[in-house]
């Protein structure tokens, strides 16, 4: 399959796939439940050890056949096309496709983490952003029940803001570096993600009322401050993963944005990274 585009050597893969043994595995993030077959225990391995925490749950709302390749990881950003119902994911280490309104699909990957880990996130990025939701660069935190999200890009602090809110134990860390939204019923919710950063958890299962949003900003002394749209739309949509380039999907980043921004207090928190005592200040 040398020279071939990941698309056209996943099709000619699982074409020709002899039968065997399936080995399959069920997840469950972000509200989304993704099956996974293969005829190789390799891959499905992989995937149970390292997204255990969501396995399991109710029925697959999306399948894959799975198949294990060899590829680089390159380019690093992966190419997101959605084609009518259909969604094409492609990468140097794995291409996928998947029927959304039938809810099957194939993939033939690397087998490793971090191929699984950008088709995982290419693809939920994806499909949230097409059902209104959004996957953001943020901090996440449950305190008394309601999940708080803090925006901010590399270098921003939200390593260091989990690390001293999990360390205070008044308030329990679901991300570091990832975090997914979603309206429910008119609400917004945040729900547990496995993607994170210099934390290296395995992440949280779960989901909660969204309390808040805040704009992350290191400082000497913890302050919140009140935050219009006007200050809150450019570091909402920069924090905002969007792996798909078209006008369309910019007009579908722009309307969930929009939906965030008026169902859910934006605010700004300047925190000092001495101790978790900015936790006082987030209600």
């Amino acid at each position: 399959m040398a020279g071939q585009h990941p698309e056209v050597a996943l099709d000619a893969a699982l074409t020709g796939q002899a039968p065997g043994r399936s080995r399959s595995l069920n997840l469950e993030v972000g509200g989304i439940g993704l099956g996974f077959e293969s005829d190789s225990a390799g891959i499905i391995s992989l995937l149970r050890r390292r997204y255990g925490r969501f396995a399991g749950g109710g029925g697959a709302d999306y399948s894959f056949s799975v198949s294990a390749a060899p590829g680089r990881q390159a380019p690093f950003r992966p190419s997101v096309l959605w084609a009518g119902r259909r969604l094409r994911l492609s990468r140097g280490d794995f291409g996928a496709s998947l029927d959304t309104a039938a809810g099957s699909g194939t993939l033939l990957a690397s087998p490793r983490e971090q191929s699984l880990d950008a088709f995982l996130r290419s693809l939920l990025s994806a499909l949230l952003l097409r059902s209104g939701g959004l996957m953001l660069h943020s901090a996440g935190l449950v305190k008394n029940g309601r999940a708080y999200v803090f925006l901010g890009r590399s270098g921003a602090g939200k390593s260091t803001l989990s690390r001293l809110a999990g360390a205070s134990g008044s308030a329990e860390v679901v991300s570091d570096e990832i975090n997914m939204l979603r309206r429910e019923n008119g609400r917004w919710r945040a729900y547990g993600s496995p993607f994170w950063g210099e934390m290296r958890s395995e992440g949280r299962r779960g989901s909660w009322p969204l309390g808040g949003v805040f704009l992350l900003r290191k400082a000497r002394a913890n302050r919140v401050s009140a935050c219009g749209g006007p200050e809150a739309l450019p570091p909402l949509l920069r924090c905002l993963l969007n792996f798909e380039r078209s006008a369309a999907a910019g007009g579908r980043a722009m309307d969930a944005a929009s939906g965030l921004l008026s169902g859910s207090p934006f605010r700004v928190l300047e925190f000092s990274d001495r101790d978790a005592s900015f936790l006082e200040l987030i209600v």
